[in-house]
């Protein structure tokens, strides 16, 4: 090939590659065009403006380009080999309309008229709209006669006009498409046309020339029921995806769902009164069912199904099911495995359970081995009893010391002074876990009501313990409790006790003695052994004592120990009143 041949090809490319991105521009600009027409009525001005923008369009790229012919196939637009407006969805195809309609092929010439672009979207308009007339697309275009537009059509007598080669390689002749000029001689002789076989045996017997024997008719029109599979074709996609969903969404409903909203709707419907006690029979054995498959939601429904019916027995005799080892376990069997959402559709179910509902939570807090289940059962039961925690009292004397910490915990949570007596009856609780509970959860009671409790907790209480009690204990000024505490300091086993709860009796007399703990406090500071290390580190944490208490006359007594004969003395003395200098 020579290269002036190779130009040329390539000038021939880019031309038809222009043309046709030319022709796919406008193509969208048509679709944007039908699509504003059908949601706007037509004197509106966004329709006339898109409408003279459409023709303005075609006629510069026509005058551009030279003539522009369209191919429709069932579900795009083509121009040569070039795909324009490929359907994404059934409401997106806009060549279905012309193919089904028998349109295969549409020319435009150049010197188009606004009025024809008009016409020719109106033709759309009216077989592609809700209320489309008998007509169809072809019949519009012919009746409109428009000089610039050519149309290559499937007419219903067969093939003729479809451009296709027949079987001895002639092009089928096309039925003439008007063209404004003269009618033919109506006179001319007519051609005489040799029937078939078939054809004069048809006449021979008296049946229109044209048809069959069976009950298929070969003169009936074919196009309407081509078009028809064509587009049974084109929507064929979508359709099977659409009811796949459907039939997933409709099979992933379980059977007791369906069961119940059936007894729902016999029970609401007028039934009598026999009827109904016997329909109602059913709804504890959908409540057990969904119980044993941790279909909390449906449980939940089928007991208001119950509680409507009023059979008090039948709904006792549930709550006593509920409650029995084995619902236990099957419970907490399905909620340690679900996620969070389950677990609050239980909580829910548990509440529709009334009073009951408080000791089924109970009992699955008790057995469940997910720490985050046994938060969300805790402050569910916390907020159930808020207002009568009495209602735990009961499982205080549970024989597992983890149930009894828990609703220690619980009652923390609810807080006030009515939980004091429930906290007391813990006090002498074997498991040390359990009485560090109580002392937190005093934390949350007036001091006045804890401080008893917290004392009584300091007799023979392990080291954890005690300094905890002393933690709490070390809210404010209190003369009692400070006496209690010199009597620990006091006592001659003291330097026996472990370094953490010295360091706690000192803190604490640091928050609760005043003035009537000086005098005791500076005997401590004075005596001692001249050679017993141990209690030089006694009297730093003395003087110390004294410069937090920083009454005047904790601040006299460290003053006249700067004037001691003893060294250890002034040296504690001093560092203390450094402190409260630098603290001031």
């Amino acid at each position: 090939m020579t290269s002036e041949a190779r130009t040329a090809q390539d000038v021939d490319a880019r031309e038809s590659d222009a043309m046709a991105r030319a022709a796919a521009a406008w193509i969208n600009q048509l679709g944007r065009t039908l699509k504003t027409c059908r949601l706007y009525d037509g004197n509106n001005p966004t329709v006339i403006r898109f409408r003279e923008e459409l023709g303005a369009a075609l006629a510069r790229l026509l005058d551009e380009h030279g003539e522009l012919t369209l191919r429709f196939t069932t579900d795009d637009v083509f121009h040569d080999q070039h795909s324009l407006h490929p359907a994404r969805s059934r409401d997106d195809n806009l060549a279905l309309a012309f193919h089904r309609d028998g349109v295969r092929n549409l020319t435009f010439s150049p010197g188009i008229e606004p009025g024809e672009v008009d016409q020719l979207l109106d033709a759309i308009l009216q077989v592609t709209g809700q209320s489309a007339s008998q007509d169809d697309l072809v019949t519009l275009l012919w009746e409109a006669h428009l000089p610039h537009l050519e149309v290559d059509f499937v007419p219903s007598d067969g093939d003729i006009g479809s451009g296709e080669v027949q079987g001895d390689g002639e092009e089928s002749v096309g039925i003439p498409w008007p063209t404004g000029g003269e009618p033919e001689d109506e006179g001319a002789p007519e051609t005489p046309v040799v029937g078939t076989a078939d054809e004069e045996s048809a006449a021979g017997e008296g049946r229109t020339p044209g048809t069959r024997s069976d009950d298929w008719a070969t003169g009936d029109l074919t196009v309407e029921i081509e078009a028809g599979f064509a587009e049974l074709d084109a929507l064929a996609p979508w359709e099977a995806e659409r009811f796949r969903k459907e039939f997933q969404a409709e099979h992933e409903v379980s059977s007791m769902t369906t069961a119940l909203a059936i007894l729902r709707a016999a029970l609401g419907s007028e039934v009598r009164p026999e009827d109904h006690a016997e329909l109602a029979q059913f709804a504890p054995r959908l409540l057990r069912l969904a119980i044993s498959q941790g279909a909390w939601l449906e449980a939940r429904e089928a007991l208001e199904l119950v509680a409507n019916s009023g059979d008090e027995t039948t709904l006792s005799g549930l709550h006593q099911e509920l409650l029995q080892p084995i619902s236990i376990a099957t419970s907490v069997e399905h909620l340690d495995r679900q996620e969070s959402q389950p677990v609050f559709d239980f909580i829910e179910f548990a509440k529709a359970l009334g009073d009951a509902g408080i000791d089924l939570l109970n009992a699955v807090l008790a057995e469940s081995q997910h720490r985050r289940n046994r938060r969300l059962l805790a402050e569910a039961i916390a907020m159930l009893c808020r207002d009568n925690p009495e209602r735990l009292a009961p499982w205080l004397s549970d024989r597992r010391w983890y149930v009894v910490r828990n609703i220690i915990h619980i009652l923390g949570w609810i807080g006030g002074d009515t939980i004091v007596g429930m906290l007391r009856s813990a006090l002498d609780h074997p498991e040390p876990r359990v009485r560090h509970g109580v002392v937190a959860a005093l934390g949350q009671v007036s001091p006045a009501q804890a401080r008893p409790v917290l004392l009584q907790l300091l007799e023979g209480a392990d080291t954890r313990v005690f300094c905890a009690a002393l933690h709490q204990l070390s809210t404010g000024r209190d003369p009692a409790t400070s006496r209690v505490l010199m009597g620990f300091m006091l006592d001659p086993l003291y330097e026996q006790r472990p370094f953490e709860e010295r360091r706690a009796i000192y803190s604490a007399l640091s928050a609760m003695a005043g003035d009537e703990a000086v005098g005791d406090l500076e005997g401590e500071l004075l005596k001692g052994n001249w050679f017993n290390p141990s209690q030089e580190a006694h009297r730093q944490a003395i003087a110390r004592v004294l410069a937090r208490i920083g009454t005047p006359v904790a601040r006299m007594v460290l003053q006249r120990g700067l004037l001691s004969k003893r060294g250890s003395v002034r040296k504690a003395c001093e560092d203390a009143l450094t402190g409260i200098s630098s603290r001031e």
